[in-house]
């Protein structure tokens, strides 16, 4: 069975970090209700970027050289981020990029047009995003694939998080276990080296078994909370 090495174990704490903070911020961003105030709209605002924002951050996380395989994903993600009348995954996935860079970059306001159905307000998105080729044979324009911010967002949640799973599930990362004496190891020098802990503390921690089992467990529940970040959101119907 494969050993689950540092740099996968950080890479999938920050996974994991990454897709549970855009459930986070969708679940805030769709509680909203009109009428709004000045201050609830500006926190509707940020709730829309922050979910864009972290769902952009796990995608490129995963099409970084890593030890799993960038390309695999990239190529799944491209193939199945195709809808009716937009069957272009790679232009799909272009405008979403654009999108989170517009508002992370550019301050722009994703809540700036919208259309209200009952007292919940259905962003519209932005038509399209061009690149930022200097050589005018080169600019390309990416378009939304739904009117609604709502609706892109749900086709987002119905692809992504799938393919982050299968690309991980292929590279056997479930199946992966942790070795107890390297994790013993890199406990007891994280101690040492710790800034936090005062001195005393040290001395008191040094004697202490650590037992494999719960390094077993640790992986375990790692495991857990990252199939459970990658699942759809759950709260997508605003009614």
């Amino acid at each position: 069975m494969t050993i689950l090495s540092p740099e996968t174990r950080d890479m999938l704490h920050a996974l994991t970090w990454y897709m549970t903070a855009r459930k986070t911020a969708l679940r805030a961003a769709l509680s909203f209700r009109t009428p709004l105030s000045e201050i609830a709209l500006t926190d509707m605002r940020v709730q829309y970027g922050t979910y864009f924002q972290n769902l952009l951050s796990a995608t490129e996380l995963m099409r970084e050289p890593t030890p799993l395989p960038p390309k695999f994903f990239e190529t799944e993600l491209f193939a199945q981020l195709v809808f009716p009348g937009f069957q272009d995954g790679k232009s799909n996935y272009e405008y979403i990029k654009y999108l989170r860079n517009a508002i992370v970059h550019r301050g722009y306001d994703i809540t700036s047009a919208a259309q209200v159905n009952g007292d919940f307000l259905m962003l519209v998105a932005e038509p399209s995003f061009q690149n930022n080729a200097t050589n005018p044979a080169k600019v390309k324009t990416y378009h939304a694939f739904d009117k609604y911010i709502l609706n892109i967002i749900t086709k987002c949640e119905s692809v992504i998080g799938g393919v982050i799973f299968e690309t991980l599930n292929n590279a056997g990362v479930f199946q992966m276990t942790v070795d107890p004496q390297a994790a013993t190891a890199e406990i007891r020098t994280a101690v040492q080296n710790s800034h936090v802990m005062p001195e005393w503390a040290k001395a008191m921690s040094a004697p202490l078994e650590l037992k494999s089992e719960w390094f077993v467990d640790m992986n375990n529940s790692m495991k857990d909370r990252l199939r459970e970040a990658l699942a759809p959101c759950d709260t997508l119907n605003p009614a």
